[in-house]
């Protein structure tokens, strides 16, 4: 029974969600800056402001247990009634809403590191600047997150940000990150979650034969594509993420909330933050390993 119990915790334990940011470097396969790289110097995390975020509530978001959708996408945001346009308030007032405007309300604008990332090889924060211009690239953004309220915050129990590279021609997906969990501290929000290249959650490999995407983003410990640590344990979780940012209040307020004609209440504000990623160290995978083969060991001694 003891080696049960500690296999179990050992387990637990390496799938834990991530306290620290792993560095890692983008490499998108043109030396922009002539100086014989391909990749970035490397980078612990990716910021963002400005981001446009519509959350939608089917109910009384002060009531536990109401669902909750947040998203940049104009497709979901239309299917639950969304329109651009000056709208009526709960408390009586009225407040302009927006269609997220590409690239500048849902860009990374931020390679971010201590104390700096030296070498960004033609990244382009995006803003007010198309893609492509003096051969720059950048990444943007789509998510959709689905919760419920608790009577005093939102929890995150699934959806998904999917990031795109952009140079000019047409997106490009190269990353999923499936949404798991999340919590709330005062006006910070934290959402967690893993890695795959599954892209539209059918269970396929949505970067097979892809070696653009595949060869993205490395880890900057190992030099392992993200593509390549995942590849290795497609169902494991083994890349983890968390995304930061404010959200003041956690509920909305009356003059924040339009009720649309279905009785769907919005709001929309503007969101900060940072989103970092966690590859497990090789003690980690060593100690998940043994966690697995002492319960094995332990099922095996049960049945004997």
């Amino acid at each position: 029974m003891f080696k049960k119990t500690l296999a179990a915790l050992m387990i637990c334990g390496a799938m834990a969600s991530p306290a620290s940011a792993s560095l890692f470097m983008i490499n998108n396969g043109v030396d922009f800056g002539s100086n014989g790289s391909t990749s970035t110097s490397a980078i612990n995390e990716l910021g963002y402001t400005g981001t446009l975020a519509t959350s939608i509530y089917l109910g009384n978001p002060a009531v536990a247990g109401t669902e909750v959708i947040d998203t940049n996408i104009a497709s979901v945001m239309n299917f639950y009634g969304f329109s651009a346009g000056s709208h009526p308030t709960l408390s009586g007032g009225s407040q302009e809403f927006l269609y997220p405007s590409n690239p500048d309300n849902l860009n990374v604008n931020a390679l971010n590191n201590v104390p700096s990332v030296t070498d960004k090889n033609g990244f382009n924060d995006g803003e007010s600047l198309p893609y492509g211009t003096g051969g720059t690239w950048g990444l943007t953004y789509q998510y959709e997150l689905k919760g419920v309220s608790t009577g005093t915050n939102i929890q995150y129990n699934d959806g998904y940000f999917n990031v795109f590279y952009q140079d000019g021609g047409a997106a490009k997906q190269v990353l999923r990150l499936k949404v798991t969990n999340s919590d709330t501290q005062l006006t910070n929000l934290n959402v967690f979650g893993f890695i795959t290249f599954d892209f539209d959650g059918n269970g396929t490999d949505d970067a097979a034969g892809d070696s653009f995407i595949q060869n993205l983003f490395v880890d900057a410990a190992s030099g392992k594509s993200f593509y390549e640590l995942w590849l290795a344990n497609p169902t494991g979780n083994t890349l983890s993420w968390v995304v930061d940012t404010n959200v003041n209040p956690p509920l909305p307020t009356p003059n924040q909330l339009w009720q649309t004609s279905e009785g769907t209440l919005i709001r929309q504000s503007t969101l900060d933050g940072s989103i970092r990623f966690a590859v497990p160290e090789p003690a980690s995978v060593a100690l998940l390993g043994l966690g697995l083969l002492g319960l094995g060991l332990s099922r095996k001694s049960k049945k004997s």
